[in-house]
């Protein structure tokens, strides 16, 4: 069954703000990536060093090197002479995008219950993902899904599983945002985000491992459109409505795929 959500609300993460330490290529890079997470740089879309240093109020060279680091990200992608634009995700990245998911939650599962770890940020991102739901807007319920995911990997207190979980997330927000299909998730698997955080907090390593396996298995299914759940319950989102302003509007125009 699939829901389609009419003139849905732009994403609730940071889009893109000026940044006040030009010299600081990391909060560059970071307001880059949440532009594209949020949907306000599409995949395909072009940067222009000039009109973007100058909205964020850097220089190009720091801008450059930041471009460039995603770029090394797989966020960005260079062609001689056409410059550097988002990545847009191709089928033969589906699967690879959700094995490294796959593996840094995995290690992320297994360090909060070897070591204890508290979990009350998956409580509380269960209890947000279950809201959203509940609002059935695609592009919010897509937030809160990978922020439940995100939330196991942040109470590892690994730094370094952490930022690679920041730019998986980015990975994962442009293989929807490149589905010819559009954007859209699914709804009906909360039940599957209660088990895991069930399994969890019982200290159950390998029933957790094994969900967090199946919910990559099967979104990476999804993408290839092979899923074949005739059940399942799809939101999907309409294109950006009209008239959406964020800080980016005064580029897109220029900035066509």
């Amino acid at each position: 069954m699939i829901v389609i959500c009419l003139n849905p609300p732009t994403s609730e993460l940071p889009v893109l703000r000026k940044v006040i330490r030009s010299s600081t290529i990391d909060l560059i890079a970071d307001q880059i990536r949440n532009a594209i997470y949020s949907g306000s740089l599409d995949p395909g879309q072009s940067i222009n060093e000039v009109r973007t240093a100058e909205l964020l109020d850097v220089s190009r060279p720091s801008l450059r090197e930041a471009l460039q680091r995603l770029v090394s990200e797989g966020v960005m992608a260079h062609a001689p002479g056409r410059g550097v634009r988002v990545k847009r995700m191709r089928p033969n990245d589906i699967d690879d995008v959700y094995a490294v998911r796959e593996a840094i939650e995995a290690q992320a599962v297994k360090v909060v219950i070897r070591s204890g770890k508290p979990i009350v940020r998956i409580h509380q991102s269960l209890e947000r993902l279950e809201h959203a739901i509940e609002g059935n807007t695609a592009r919010l319920v897509g937030d809160a899904d990978l922020d439940f995911h995100h939330s196991i990997v942040a109470c590892s207190g690994s730094v370094r599983l952490s930022d690679l979980m920041k730019v998986s997330m980015v990975h994962t927000r442009l293989l929807s945002l490149s589905d010819p299909r559009g954007y859209e998730v699914r709804c009906d698997l909360i039940e599957t985000h209660r088990h895991l955080l069930e399994a969890i907090a019982d200290g159950d390593e390998a029933r957790s491992l094994t969900i967090v396996g199946r919910v990559m298995a099967g979104a990476a299914a999804r993408l290839h459109h092979s899923q074949t759940d005739t059940e399942a319950i799809i939101v999907k989102a309409a294109a950006r409505e009209a008239g959406v302003d964020d800080q980016w509007s005064q580029l897109r125009d220029t900035m066509k795929p």
